[in-house]
């Protein structure tokens, strides 16, 4: 950038730290005068008639309150939370829409103050980034300005939110941005530095402090204890997985079962949530307070109490948000990490030598990073956002090796964070770093054909009725089970028929094959399959598992156009979620998107002869692989994609025309 340019993006990052800073610091009065309201006013009024049961009608009053406001002032997004900022940072220039943030962190912090189980941290992360959104777009900034301060101000609400500037630094430039440049680290710094000394400023003067971990100084005893926290990683990697799976899993039963007003259905599930609660009070709201009991006074959280809490907390977590509650996953990630974190070191106490255990406490501290790591899939935040919590440089070992090998499991289990996979289950794949070749984001297993096989023993008359049969010129050859041995071809049989016409009789399949064959994982990229087959001057390669010779399939020249045909597909597709984005943020209008079926009412149609509703306009139409240009002459056809921008009263005229209600994204 010119140096006045530089400049003016430092101030612009300036602003947005203070205002971040000052924008959770009221949000988290919101969170105390709504505990007044929800919890202890309900408390005070109906405590002596229903006792305990208050904690389930304040949840429901608040749930309900909480639905009426997402209904009414913010409506159906396509993606709430990190997700929606992380897709219009990559696809919409960092555009958000930043007039519902007052209505969303009021939403939240009702949410948390009532103790929905949820956390504060991704609200906190959206207010940010909104402001940081909303300044860029009052000054009409270039796209790239405005993707800086919006990942400015997500780094202001960490730094803001922990008092862990260099964790929010590196939340924007690993979660949000995807991307680590020499510009973004500047301005992203300084929002994030300014953000953390106004919140201690305004904690200290105003006396309003937020309920921290009170870590005291734990250490490592000995090098020996070192494997122990890989042990660990490797215990929460499947936990991990359950966790993300939950609550999608939660969604979707909501979503496909549920069809109650939003109101009623967010007022349900505080109640469910406050009947869970009154069992199990620790599974409430972020959980500061149960976290820093369960170091303060281990004693009193056994082993068997801290599986129910942490499996409970998991199961609460996803129902509040399916229900319709308002808040993130972090401070729940770190609860669970801590708890099963904790579960892990007292059984090593217990079962293995006290000499090498020093403290179990110190497993519940790094639990917490190595389940973040693998929730969110951002190591380096954890890492740091732990090591900022302890101030002890003697835990960084630990931490860094549990975060590792925990998101490398997981990676197993789930191979996509709760983050990307909320965008990749909408059709969004966000890839780091700058565009890459069209056949580097298509796998191996999403072109392979089912291999044909023969077994290492069978007759060489076997092999060419085999050969005539399929009308092939190779077979991938296997030890008689699924193990792959060689490969087998046409050109083998008859080397072998001219060269030993007498030994035919007694060769086998095995005797006559190629064993050194090159071959490619399911996981690979179909681009190292083509540099492959390439370099061997071979038409096919056998597909194998990774961690054993196991045959799962074939890939051929065939499947390379497939495969390329699959990448072109995909680049149309996320060249229209970025115009979908795009056209959401600058319109503030509801952008809508419904599907042509085969007895549409507007099937066969020109876009002109259709009685639209009058505050509607047909913005694109996906067809197969092409992205067209609506005119008023094109017609509609079955299995057309239509995007659409109306206004709210429209949707249900519109499903009228399409034989359903399109669904806003």
């Amino acid at each position: 950038l010119h140096p006045a340019e530089s400049y003016a993006l430092f101030i612009l990052a300036l602003i947005v730290g203070i205002t971040t800073s000052l924008g959770i610091a009221l949000y988290r009065i919101g969170i105390h005068v709504f505990n007044d309201i929800f919890v202890n006013g309900t408390q005070s009024l109906l405590g002596m008639i229903v006792g305990k049961v208050t904690l389930v009608i304040g949840l429901a009053a608040a749930g309900y309150v909480v639905g009426w406001i997402m209904h009414r002032f913010v409506g159906e997004e396509r993606h709430h939370g990190v997700a929606g900022i992380m897709e219009s940072v990559a696809l919409g220039g960092g555009r958000l829409r930043y007039e519902k943030l007052f209505f969303k962190a009021l939403a939240s912090s009702i949410s948390l103050g009532a103790g929905a189980s949820v956390g504060p941290e991704d609200p906190s992360v959206q207010i940010g980034a909104n402001l940081g959104s909303m300044l860029g777009q009052r000054l009409r900034v270039s796209e790239d300005r405005m993707r800086l301060l919006v990942a400015a101000g997500a780094a202001s609400a960490i730094a803001a939110a922990f008092n862990a500037p260099i964790a929010g630094v590196f939340f924007a430039l690993e979660v949000i941005l995807l991307e680590f440049t020499t510009n973004a680290f500047g301005v992203v710094v300084l929002a994030a530095v300014v953000a953390s000394v106004l919140n201690q400023a305004l904690e200290q003067t105003i006396g309003f402090h937020e309920p921290s971990l009170d870590l005291m100084n734990y250490t490592v005893g000995s090098p020996l204890e070192i494997p122990f926290y890989a042990v660990m990683g490797l215990v929460l990697a499947p936990i991990a997985a359950g966790f993300i799976r939950s609550v999608y899993w939660q969604k979707d039963v909501w979503h496909k079962h549920i069809h109650w007003p939003m109101p009623i259905q967010t007022a349900v599930a505080g109640a469910v949530v406050g009947l869970v609660g009154i069992f199990m009070p620790q599974i409430l709201g972020t959980g500061r307070e149960v976290m820093n009991q369960v170091l303060e006074r281990p004693a009193e959280f056994t082993v068997v109490l801290l599986l129910v809490i942490g499996v409970t907390k998991i199961a609460m977590t996803g129902f509040s948000l399916a229900g319709g509650f308002v808040g993130g996953v972090f401070a729940p990630a770190l609860f669970v990490g801590l708890v099963f974190g904790g579960v892990f070191g007292r059984l090593m106490e217990a079962l293995n030598a006290s000499n090498i255990i020093s403290d179990p406490q110190v497993y519940a501290i790094v639990g917490m990073a190595a389940m973040m790591s693998g929730v969110v899939r951002s190591p380096i935040t954890a890492i740091m956002l732990v090591f900022e919590l302890t101030n002890d440089y003697r835990l960084i070992l630990p931490i860094m090796l549990a975060s590792v090998v925990c998101i490398f499991l997981t990676n197993r289990f789930a191979p996509l964070g709760i983050y990307a996979l909320g965008l990749a289950r909408a059709g969004v794949h966000l890839r780091e770093g700058r565009d890459i070749d069209l056949m580097q984001g298509v796998v191996v297993q999403e072109v392979m054909d089912d291999p044909l096989t023969i077994s290492e023993h069978a007759s060489l008359v076997e092999l060419r009725d085999a050969l005539r049969r399929h009308h092939v010129r190779s077979i991938c050859v296997t030890d008689g089970g699924d193990n792959l041995v060689g490969i087998v071809t046409l050109s083998d049989l008859q080397r072998a028929y001219e060269e030993h016409p007498e030994e035919c009789a007694t060769l086998t399949v095995g005797d006559i094959a190629t064993g050194q064959v090159v071959t490619v994982h399911p996981d690979d990229v179909v681009w190292r399959a083509i540099r492959l087959m390439g370099a061997n001057n071979v038409g096919r390669i056998p597909v194998v598992e990774e961690r054993s010779n196991k045959l799962v399939g074939i890939l051929s020249r065939h499947d390379i156009v497939e495969a390329y045909n699959k990448a072109i597909a995909r680049k149309v597709q996320d060249q229209h979620n970025a115009e979908q984005v795009r056209l959401n943020n600058l319109t503030g209008a509801h952008v809508l998107e419904t599907y042509v079926t085969d007895n549409a009412p507007v099937v066969g149609k020109r876009i002109c002869d259709i009685r639209w509703p009058a505050e509607s306009v047909v913005a694109s139409i996906q067809r197969q692989n092409k992205l067209l240009v609506p005119h008023g002459n094109t017609a509609l056809e079955a299995g057309d994609w239509v995007t659409l921008v109306a206004a709210p009263e429209c949707e249900d005229e519109l499903g009228t025309l399409f034989g359903q209600r399109p669904v806003e994204v």
